[in-house]
């Protein structure tokens, strides 16, 4: 095992690629994180896959958001500061409210929504954009996760939209060409999500309707990024006032249980697929569609000590479950980061109904079956 001490420790990573040179043939991540690293380290030593300036595209959200707006993609409007004080000046461009982030983040991790330059203000002084965001081990260390105030690449002070829904587009490209883009409506968009008591989405119809509309708009967002072998993760928001907006563009596939899903309503094995592809071969792709929809949930585990979670067995015995995992035991430490899995989730489970609607409505129900049960720490008291 060789450890570079970050992923933007150039001249580390340099003096890596050069000593590997002829003994690897392919360079690859699962981790967002580490995609601009990868494709620097493949550059150095003429491999073939991401370039540099692709990764930065789809990492970067100043440069994604410039370049597909240049292109005629609807995205919000935004500027890049230093200092998070310097957010009032964009408001006189983009209005109040704003939504700041790190330059370089993901799945909605450090962002915030702020009202006024008031509240940016009062946040200021609360020390908000000076902490760190909670993270589990795997993430400790990770840029995004710093308080905004010490982001290494600048912030992302962007304009605020009403989201009315927010949906997620998932695509297997080879070739420059997208084999598939699957449409999916989350149950709240994601930052609403974030603080609610479950998080989900369900599957849509991509050959028709507003599916086809998002698939179409997602495959033009990868194109202009440069995408050419791998997987895409496009947002898009519609707001109140009926406008569509890409919001980011990832080039992974989708978090949650949305892998999951695809392989139940399509017959697709993603982490296979992703694996062949970092391995350099030629996936063999063909979608089996299975009637009606499919979704996944899971609920939010409440901060403390857990002391109750029901069983998979219990979980799966309902009708519509597909299936279920559990994330979380009896003594685990509950929270965003307790479970490992995104918004601190107690599990997954799978949907199946006759309608998008149907799937949604289920959805609250599914969650609760986890009665997951915390000892809520005491102020002052040792946990």
């Amino acid at each position: 095992m060789v450890t570079v001490p970050s992923w933007d420790a150039f001249a580390q990573l340099t003096a890596l690629a050069d000593r590997l040179r002829g003994q690897i043939g392919h360079v690859a991540t699962r981790y967002e994180g580490a995609i601009i690293a990868a494709a620097f380290i493949r550059q150095r030593m003429g491999l073939a896959g991401q370039t540099l300036d692709e990764a930065i595209g789809f990492v970067d959200k100043s440069v994604m958001k410039t370049r597909l707006r240049r292109a005629g993609i609807p995205v919000a409007g935004h500027q890049v500061v230093t200092r998070v004080g310097d957010a009032a000046t964009v408001a006189k461009t983009l209005g109040w409210p704003l939504v700041l982030k790190p330059r370089k983040g993901f799945a909605s991790v450090n962002t915030h929504i702020v009202a006024s330059k008031q509240e940016l203000a009062e946040y200021e002084a609360d020390g908000i954009f000076t902490r760190p965001v909670p993270a589990s081990p795997f993430y400790r260390g990770e840029p995004a996760f710093a308080g905004l105030a010490h982001q290494p690449d600048g912030i992302v002070v962007e304009q605020y939209l009403q989201i009315a829904e927010e949906y997620h587009i998932d695509g297997l490209w080879l070739g420059g060409k997208p084999v598939y883009q699957i449409p999916g409506l989350y149950h709240l968009p994601p930052l609403k999500g974030m603080s609610s008591p479950l998080l989900g989405s369900v599957l849509l119809e991509s050959t028709y309707g507003v599916g086809a509309f998002l698939a179409d708009l997602a495959t033009r967002a990868g194109t202009v990024l440069g995408m050419r072998t791998g997987f895409t993760h496009t947002e898009v928001m519609r707001t109140v006032d009926d406008r569509w907006y890409v919001g980011e563009i990832a080039a992974r596939p989708g978090g949650g249980g949305i892998q999951q899903a695809i392989g139940f309503a399509y017959g697709i094995d993603v982490p296979t697929i992703h694996a062949q592809l970092a391995c350099g071969a030629q996936p063999q792709v063909r979608l089996d569609p299975r009637p009606g929809y499919v979704g996944w949930c899971g609920p939010a585990v409440p901060s403390g000590r857990v002391v109750h979670v029901a069983s998979r067995e219990q979980l799966v015995a309902y009708p519509g479950v597909l299936d279920a995992t559990v994330a979380i035991a009896p003594g685990q430490m509950g929270g965003p980061t307790g479970s490992g899995l995104w918004g601190g989730l107690a599990g997954y489970t799978w949907l199946h109904g006759d309608s998008a609607a149907h799937v949604l409505s289920t959805m609250g129900a599914a969650a609760a079956r986890y009665q997951v049960g915390v000892l809520r720490p005491v102020a002052g008291a040792r946990s």
